[in-house]
């Protein structure tokens, strides 16, 4: 279960505005009251060491320290996984679904033109029936051309956080280390996704 899909999702369910930049730390869910309401220090000293050396986790023999907070990570997010479930509506649920599975998507780009991709889960039957019926979510992958990455993301940010807090959808640009670079990632409900296509793609189609 990804803790940051369930997060937002829980948070919308309270009836707080999503904002899309919005990140919350594993050490922040645990400080959170609704969640564990502990405090894990430590993992904030693993943190700078890990600043410090990039090949931290590949360290043998492991120490006590390592150890001790990779025992923690297991223990801690058990906590916080029974709490959220135990929050989350079934709607929600299904959102936690899909979106995690869109999601893991955008890092298992391969030669097969993403043909191998298996479908989102579809909208559960018994929730077909009520009067607010979810809206089924798409993940869409845009080529950007050689050189116009730097038109989309617009300058400091500013043009694709704008099209963030206009449209409903997460959006995501592919790097070295998140998904292949010269993409963008688009996950959300239909309409709101071919909303983010049309202005994407009129950005870098503009000379």
């Amino acid at each position: 279960m990804d803790t940051q899909i369930a997060y937002h999702l829980l948070e919308e369910q309270e009836g707080r505005k999503r904002n899309p930049e919005e990140y919350i730390s594993f050490v922040g869910l645990l400080a959170d009251q609704r969640y564990c309401g502990v405090s894990y220090d430590e993992k904030g000293k693993v943190r700078d060491l890990l600043r410090k050396d990039p090949q931290f986790w590949t360290h043998r023999p492991m120490t006590e320290l390592m150890i001790r907070n990779a025992v923690d990570d297991v223990r801690f997010l058990l906590c916080v996984y029974h709490k959220m479930i135990e929050k989350l509506t079934r709607a929600s649920l299904w959102h936690l679904e899909v979106r995690g599975s869109l999601y893991c998507q955008c890092f298992c780009i391969n030669d097969d033109g993403f043909a191998d991709w298996p479908s989102a889960p579809p909208i559960p039957d018994e929730l077909t029936g009520q009067g607010d019926v979810p809206e089924a979510e798409i993940l869409s992958v845009l080529q950007v051309p050689s050189g116009q990455m730097g038109r989309v993301i617009g300058r400091r940010g500013y043009f694709i956080k704008s099209i963030k807090e206009s449209c409903n959808a997460d959006i995501f640009i592919g790097d070295d280390n998140k998904g292949p670079p010269n993409m963008v990632f688009i996950i959300g409900p239909v309409k709101e996704v071919r909303k983010v296509e049309a202005i994407v793609r009129g950005r870098f189609m503009t000379p």
